[in-house]
């Protein structure tokens, strides 16, 4: 049975993501010329790839952060890091990148994931604060008081956080390597279960899955539709943002 703190963790994780999804509706997101040229299936399915991958819902992150923690664990340990740096280094050297150019995607989902964390903590800090409960916060206008009370420059972190995220996905060619990267090392897990756990191998074959569905998105992006995108979701989220603090401060 989950605890109080974790089932309020979890409403203000999909409180959130309610915000998410209603701010990225096709009615809302034609309100702005970024998108002009982008089709509404595109827009749709750049949308639910968030949803389902960069913010899933709260049972979904709860496996992500087990995801992350065995990663941590791996990195801290040289004897099971030792082996993947190798594979890292050979497949960076045949598909012709640096090492930091074949990490840098990597480095961004870390810290996407770090800074959504914060912004959590900041939202069940205020909600802690004021005594809501799950269900209050299943409320939307729960869900906007504690939005408009979140330090903006917390909101304006884990935007600029997300926006950097996305620009590096959208680099076909890394996001690409990043997958075969991943599923060379998997592979490599696989084979030696004295340095890698069934979990630490579930967890890779997770994040390979979160790159591959990636992938097969910006793949049917032109390279037009890029800037076009990160332009419109950065002004969809200032919009967005301005709207919340509008209406807090008129209930």
């Amino acid at each position: 049975m989950l605890s109080n703190d974790i089932l309020l963790k979890h409403a203000v994780i999909d409180g959130y993501r309610g915000e998410l999804r209603g701010r990225y509706t096709i009615g809302n997101v034609r309100r702005f010329g970024h998108f002009d040229g982008i089709s509404d299936e595109k827009i749709e399915a750049l949308r639910d790839y968030f949803l389902e991958c960069i913010y899933p819902a709260a049972a979904e992150r709860d496996r992500l952060d087990g995801v992350f923690e065995r990663v941590g664990q791996i990195v801290r340990s040289p004897r099971r890091m030792a082996p993947l740096m190798k594979v890292v280094l050979l497949s960076a050297w045949k598909l012709g990148l640096g090492i930091s150019t074949a990490t840098a995607l990597g480095k961004h989902v870390l810290e996407t994931h770090i800074e959504t964390r914060r912004l959590e903590g900041k939202m069940l800090e205020f909600a802690q604060l004021r005594n809501y409960t799950p269900e209050q916060l299943a409320r939307r206008e729960y869900v906007v008081r504690m939005l408009a009370n979140t330090p903006e420059h917390e909101m304006t972190r884990f935007r600029i956080e997300v926006l950097k995220l996305f620009e590096s996905l959208s680099n076909v060619k890394l996001l690409a390597a990043a997958v075969e990267i991943v599923e060379t090392s998997r592979k490599l897990m696989e084979t030696r279960p004295d340095l890698y756990e069934t979990g630490d191998v579930a967890g890779l074959r997770l994040g390979h899955d979160v790159l591959r569905r990636g992938l097969a998105l910006f793949q049917r992006l032109r390279p037009s539709e890029f800037a076009a995108l990160l332009s419109g979701i950065e002004a969809v989220e200032i919009d967005w943002y301005d709207g919340i603090k509008a209406e807090a401060a008129a209930s």
